[in-house]
């Protein structure tokens, strides 16, 4: 004779588990848990490149409002050559022109084969300050 212990048999105790989980997840839905849940994973986080190109707009942009304070080309093309917007190489990577007294214009973001001389010396050997890297006179 087989004698049986006290308690509950395995398979009940495994739908009361299932039971409490569906429970717990329908209380969830029905108070708004779940959505706020859902929402905080699909947050997208700006990407580098994101940054970089917002960044480079404000240096961009900066540089553009100094320029447009001068009306001598030269001084203008040093401003931007000494600018941040050179200095950080948003000027190889970031396309963007900008307009010189004279009716020039300042196309940058061409590559790091480009390059503004305004040192007389090779753009090979470009320095902030002596060249703009990217840009090309038009």
């Amino acid at each position: 004779m087989v004698k049986r212990t006290q308690g509950l048999p395995i398979n009940t105790i495994i739908l009361a588990i299932i039971a409490i989980v569906v429970l717990v997840f329908l209380i969830l839905i029905f108070t708004g848990g779940i959505g706020k849940f859902v929402s905080q994973t699909n947050q997208i986080t700006p990407s580098s490149n994101q940054t970089i190109n917002a960044q480079c707009s404000q240096y961009a942009a900066a540089i553009a409002n100094q320029i447009g304070t001068s009306t001598n080309p030269s001084v203008q093309l040093q401003m931007l050559a000494n600018s941040q917007y050179v200095s950080s190489n948003c000027s190889i990577y970031f396309q963007y022109s900008f307009s010189l007294y004279n009716g020039s214009e300042v196309i940058c973001g061409l590559g790091q084969n480009q390059c503004i001389d305004l040192s007389g010396s090779n753009c090979s050997s470009c320095q902030p300050g002596s060249c703009i890297p990217g840009c090309q006179l038009k």
